[in-house]
């Protein structure tokens, strides 16, 4: 957050990306296409009319996705990972118009083969031989084009078990998924895009797995909870604070690749597959002044809280007749410290809106304590950030959007909500983008 620094950057930004979504093509043919209200398969509610997670079916996990798994025991976990995601590709290949080809065994290098030389480390590229190198896979994933074909390299050392433990099942899962993104980007000559959308079209061709996955009641989106396991370690894969989305490399800040991946998971690969460069609503931004690059975004602790508990709560009982005092449950100081240190200033203002949220949906007697109410007050976390995009007081510094993203992503209780951040990070850009109209009140 900043004040008075970054009014006409942020504005820019969002309209830009509101306009992009406007004047793109594919609204006209289909208006379900608009990457500003995307909502998980839902019903309404009669309280609020917000979606609903509608329940995964309760037949057993299907086997039929690996009626063609090839014999690839030699990449030990990655095995199946492989396996799943290729059955993917072989089902939805005809909506793309392509029919897709199975990665050569001896182009899959996993670290250890490159440690144990296993592996094969050449990559042939016109007449001149690369080398792949242990250290060049270290931590990462990556896919490339050698004359010897597609080659995906991913780190099975330290980055696999890395994930599998902050995020089991989920962080590999999804790191194959948008690797393979990459594959097939290389299979339909997709060679000209930049970097920021290759990145994200693959982070939506991940998210169309995970709902094909879920479909068939593929572990672990058999469960609902990796759903949430999913956006947060998407979420840990941003660009850094403040990077140029034009940069050679760039992937995206947080919540735009957490929007993509939602994009994916509820209108499908075909709809990643039409992504364009006039089509994605970027929001990403550098740092505009020295003060802002100096502070990581953040404005110092106690101006955050005096500044953002007054413009919540004059954000929220602008929507209301009456003073929100009475209802509301204000955060106490180890709260507020907690997710300043550990997340960024935003945490402070998004977790005073939540609240304040709350105490809105108390005042018009609306719903508290369900699980659309809860998908509501994300909302309006959400128009909260939209009204900040268009006044002078407060504007937005690189991050602050994902630090919204992380607050409500800490704020559940996984085990007893599964699959609820999921659809609370989507009512929240839903918010964002649209302003309260979109929020049911």
């Amino acid at each position: 957050m900043n004040r008075m620094r970054r009014f006409w950057i942020a504005v820019a930004v969002i309209l830009a990306a509101l306009l992009a979504a406007c004047d793109d093509p594919r609204s006209a043919e289909d208006p379900a296409a608009s990457p500003t209200t995307v909502q998980r398969e839902a019903t309404a509610d009669s309280t609020t009319g917000s979606p609903t997670t509608t329940p995964a079916p309760s037949a057993a996990p299907s086997s039929a996705p690996l009626s063609e798994a090839r014999d690839l025991d030699e990449l030990g976990d990655a095995a199946e990972l492989v396996n799943l995601v290729e059955a993917f590709w072989r089902e939805v290949d005809d909506d793309l118009g392509f029919e897709y080809d199975n990665v050569s065994v001896d182009r899959l290098v996993p670290r250890s083969g490159l440690l144990d030389g296993s592996a094969t480390d050449e990559c042939s590229w016109e007449n001149d031989v690369e080398i792949l190198y242990e250290e060049d896979v270290e931590e990462n994933a990556f896919v490339t084009i050698c004359d010897e074909g597609i080659t995906v390299v991913y780190d099975d050392v330290d980055y696999m078990p890395d994930l599998e433990q902050r995020f089991p099942g989920a962080g590999n899962a999804m790191l194959f998924a948008h690797e393979w993104g990459h594959v097939i980007q290389f299979q339909l000559g997709f060679d000209d895009q930049s970097s920021l959308l290759a990145e994200q079209q693959a982070d939506c061709w991940s998210g169309a797995y995970a709902a094909w996955a879920e479909r068939n009641r593929i572990d672990p989106f058999d469960d609902p909870a990796s759903l949430d396991l999913a956006i947060i370690s998407t979420l840990e894969t941003r660009d850094e604070i403040g990077g140029n989305p034009m940069d050679e490399g760039a992937h995206g800040n947080g919540f735009d690749r957490v929007r993509a991946t939602q994009e994916g998971y509820e209108l499908g690969a075909k709809f990643c597959f039409d992504y364009t460069e006039e089509s994605l609503p970027i929001t990403q931004f550098q740092f505009t002044d020295s003060f802002d690059l100096l502070n990581n975004g953040n404005l110092p602790y106690a101006e955050a809280v005096e500044l953002l508990s007054e413009e919540t709560a004059m954000y929220f009982e602008s929507l209301t007749d009456e003073s929100l005092d009475q209802y509301v449950d204000l955060p106490d100081d180890q709260t507020l410290e907690n997710l300043y240190d550990g997340i960024g200033d935003n945490a402070i203002g998004t977790e005073y809106a939540f609240r304040y949220a709350e105490s809105l949906q108390e005042s018009l007697d609306l719903e508290t304590e369900t699980r659309d109410a809860v998908l509501q007050r994300s909302c309006l976390v959400g128009s909260w950030l939209y009204d900040v995009s268009q006044q002078e007081e407060i504007t937005l510094s690189p991050f602050d959007l994902d630090e919204a993203v992380q607050t409500l992503s800490t704020s559940n209780d996984l085990l007893s909500n599964p699959g609820l951040v999921f659809d609370m990070v989507a009512e929240l850009r839903i918010g964002t983008f649209d302003g309260v109209s979109a929020c049911d009140l």
